[in-house]
C-alpha cells in the first residue's frame, strides 16, 4: 500500500485534495511491469490511446499515435516523453498497481497511465482536474509542484497541450524508483526526467459539477410525464400586474425540489454514470465454455459499482443498473470483481435472479470466464 507513513487516516485528513505529499519508497523493491519496449509495442496498437511529446527550449509539440516500429527508431536520445493511456487495461500486471490505493473507492478509479521519459523529457507545466499519485519506475525524475489552478488561468494551447503560461514553483521534488508523489485537482506540477525513466499516474475520475447537473436533469426529465405541471393551488389575487412575487417563486421551488429530492432516482443515476467504461469499444462478447466451477472475472475495460438498498444490492457494471437479493455471499463476490480479483461461478450465481444477471453480462462480454491450465 502507498500510505504507510502519516498513515491512511492522516493522508486523507491533512492531503487527500488539500497539498501534495511524497511518500519516499512506498513501494520499495518496486519492479516495473512493463519495459519502455513493450510500452512502445502498445503505442503501435490503433486501439490504445498513446502521444508523443518533444520539448526543446520551453517549447513542446505533440504526435498523436497510433505509431509505428520505425517511429521510435528514428528519435533523438533526449528531449522526449511517451504517454500510453489506460495500460491497467491491457496488462495485467499494471492493473495490479491500483491495489495499492485500497483505501479509495475502485469505482472513483480512471486509469494508470503510463509514460516513458528520455533525459529532459517531460509533458510541460499543466494541472489536472483529477487526483493523481504518480509512482516512479526505473530512473528518477524532478517534480515542481505550484500555485493551484482553474480555468482563469492563462493556457498554452500552441502546441496541443494546455499548458500553463505561468508557473511559480512552491515544491520539487526528487523520484527514484519505489517513490510516489501524491499531487490534488488543480496544484501545478511539472515533471522532468533526469535520465530515461518510467512513471505510472494512477488517475481518478472526476466529473464536472456541470456535467453532473446536465445528465442527472437529461435523466431526471425523461421520468418526469406530461401530467406533471406547475401548480399554484393556493393562488391569491396579483398586487401588481406582470409580477412573479416571493409566494410564486417559492412554490415553483417546492414543486422543483419534490422532484429533485429523489435519493432513489440521484442513486441510480450516480452508479450508472461511474460506471460508464471509457473505452466501451473493447468489451466484445467472446465464446465461453462456462462450467460449474468457472472462474469470472471482470473484464478489463469495464467498471463496477454497487450500494446496498433496504434488502437489495443495487448492482452497477458499465452503465447498467439491476437490484438483486442481498446476501454476504454476493457483497464479497462484487468486492472481489472491484478489486480485478476472480470468483466462482457457483458463488456469484447463487439464485435465479443472480444467475440471471451473471448470464447476461456473460453474454455482453462484461464478465469472462477465466482459463486456467487444468
Amino acid at each position: 500500500m502507498i500510505v504507510k507513513n502519516p498513515g491512511v487516516q492522516a493522508f486523507l485528513r491533512d492531503y487527500w485534495q488539500k497539498k501534495p505529499v511524497l511518500f519516499k519508497q512506498a513501494l520499495p523493491g518496486f519492479v516495473d511491469p512493463v519495459s519502455p519496449e513493450e510500452l512502445a509495442g502498445l503505442a503501435c496498437e490503433a486501439e490504445v490511446e498513446s502521444r508523443l511529446v518533444f520539448t526543446r527550449r520551453s517549447t513542446w509539440q505533440m504526435q498523436g499515435g497510433p505509431f509505428r516500429t520505425r517511429d521510435f527508431t528514428s528519435l533523438p536520445s533526449r528531449n522526449w516523453t511517451l504517454l500510453v493511456q489506460a495500460v491497467d487495461q491491457w496488462v495485467p500486471d499494471v492493473k495490479q498497481l491500483l491495489s495499492s490505493v485500497p483505501f479509495l473507492p475502485t469505482w472513483r478509479v480512471d486509469d494508470v497511465m503510463i509514460s516513458y521519459a528520455t533525459p529532459n523529457g517531460g509533458v510541460g507545466p499543466h494541472f489536472d482536474y483529477y487526483d493523481v499519485f504518480l509512482v516512479q519506475g526505473q530512473g528518477s525524475r524532478i517534480w515542481k509542484t505550484g500555485q493551484r489552478c482553474t480555468t482563469q488561468d492563462t493556457l498554452r494551447t500552441d502546441s496541443g497541450l494546455k499548458l500553463l503560461k505561468e508557473f511559480h514553483t512552491e515544491q520539487e521534488w526528487h523520484l527514484q524508483s519505489g517513490d510516489v508523489l501524491y499531487v490534488p485537482p488543480g496544484i501545478a506540477h511539472w515533471g522532468v526526467s533526469v535520465d530515461n525513466s518510467l512513471c505510472y499516474s494512477i488517475g481518478f475520475r472526476a466529473p464536472s459539477l456541470a456535467d453532473a447537473v446536465l445528465g442527472y436533469s437529461e435523466e431526471l426529465a425523461a421520468s418526469l410525464g406530461p401530467d406533471l405541471r406547475f401548480q399554484d393551488p393556493k393562488r391569491q389575487q396579483p398586487l401588481r400586474a406582470g409580477e412573479i412575487s416571493k409566494a410564486d417563486l417559492q412554490q415553483a421551488k417546492r414543486q422543483l425540489q419534490q422532484v429533485l429530492h429523489d435519493d432513489d432516482a440521484l442513486a441510480r443515476w450516480l452508479g450508472m454514470h461511474m460506471t460508464q467504461p471509457r473505452y466501451p469499444e473493447l468489451i466484445q462478447t467472446q465464446e465461453n465454455d462456462l462450467q460449474q466451477h468457472s472462474r469470472l472475472s471482470l473484464h478489463p475495460a469495464s467498471r463496477l459499482a454497487w450500494m446496498e438498498q433496504a434488502r437489495q444490492l443495487r448492482v452497477f457494471v458499465d452503465g447498467d443498473c439491476q437490484l438483486l437479493p442481498a446476501s454476504s455471499s454476493l457483497q464479497n463476490s462484487l468486492q472481489l470483481l472491484s478489486r480485478g480479483e476472480s470468483v466462482s461461478y457457483s458463488a456469484l450465481a447463487r439464485n435465479k435472479a443472480c444467475k440471471h444477471w451473471c448470464m447476461e453480462l456473460l453474454a455482453r462480454g462484461n464478465l469472462q470466464v477465466e482459463f486456467t491450465d487444468d
